[in-house]
């Protein structure tokens, strides 16, 4: 799935190596998944998990090797090293590793300097879920819904679990009109990745979603649970609701008005106009 974000949206790379290790990204006006073989006229086959080049005006300026690293392995030390001068080579620009670290402790494990010899030496940019970025803007979320993505796995348990969840499932909605099929993969995984407690507040965010969502809790939607939804929204967005606008919101029984409201509430200036008759 880590790597379904990365292929749907490449700039989610050179996002996270600015972001997390304020890596000094050139500029490039395109950025495109390669081919991940790396062979030449050899009988062994080189392959990342995935190669993403930022292109300016048609011409490489960094090309980036992505690998998701679920656990150590020692093997990684001596093949690293050829898949970034293979694809440095290739792409004749310059090259960086970039290795996702899907759990929350032990990315040191694969962070260490690799010494090919004397000045010569391959650093990994590891990127663990703690060290993922924090996303709780809806606009960011929208702009990037992999990068939102990545932060509710992240971020889900923390304190700013519910403006993490809100901002995703903004993203996620809004990329589902472009690509709504990959739209029920994002959410469909994250409603079985995250925690109990994560899980049920995303599937009650997400309550909006088609009626063609497989998970079970998709299909099961109802009312009540998208009106809390769009409290949890509007208090997120620090708009004032009053008593009485809470109270109709959450005596509606009526699934499509409340997944309309569901729909409006990340664009609306104040909880009354969110209730207006369009």
């Amino acid at each position: 799935m880590w790597l379904d974000l990365f292929a749907n949206n490449p700039r989610l790379a050179p996002d996270l190596l600015s972001e997390t290790f304020s890596v000094d990204v050139p500029f490039y006006e395109e950025a495109r998944v390669e081919t991940p073989v790396m062979n030449e006229a050899t009988p062994v086959e080189l392959r990342a998990d995935s190669v993403i080049v930022l292109r300016n005006r048609g011409r490489p300026v960094l090309a980036c090797v992505i690998e998701v690293q679920r656990d150590h392995d020692a093997r990684k030390e001596w093949t690293w090293p050829k898949y970034l001068t293979a694809v440095r080579a290739r792409h004749k620009c310059q090259t960086i590793l970039l290795v996702m670290w899907p759990r929350a402790g032990g990315a040191e494990r694969v962070s260490a300097p690799i010494v090919l010899g004397p000045s010569s030496v391959v650093t990994p940019y590891v990127i663990g879920l703690t060290a993922l970025p924090l996303v709780t803007d809806p606009a960011q979320a929208i702009a990037n819904p992999e990068l939102a993505t990545l932060s509710a796995l992240a971020h889900s348990d923390g304190p700013e679990r519910e403006a993490v969840l809100a901002a995703t499932s903004a993203g996620v909605l809004a990329f589902g009109k472009k690509d709504a099929k990959e739209a029920r993969t994002y959410t469909d995984y994250l409603s079985e990745a995250l925690s109990e407690a994560a899980s049920q507040l995303w599937r009650t965010l997400m309550g909006v979603a088609s009626r063609e969502y497989r998970s079970e809790w998709a299909r099961g939607y109802v009312a009540e649970g998208r009106a809390e939804a769009v409290l949890a929204i509007l208090a997120h967005r620090r708009l004032t609701v009053t008593d009485d606008v809470r109270d109709r919101i959450l005596d509606c029984a009526d699934p499509d008005l409340t997944e309309t409201w569901l729909e409006r509430v990340f664009h609306v200036n104040s909880a009354e106009e969110l209730l207006r008759d369009r």
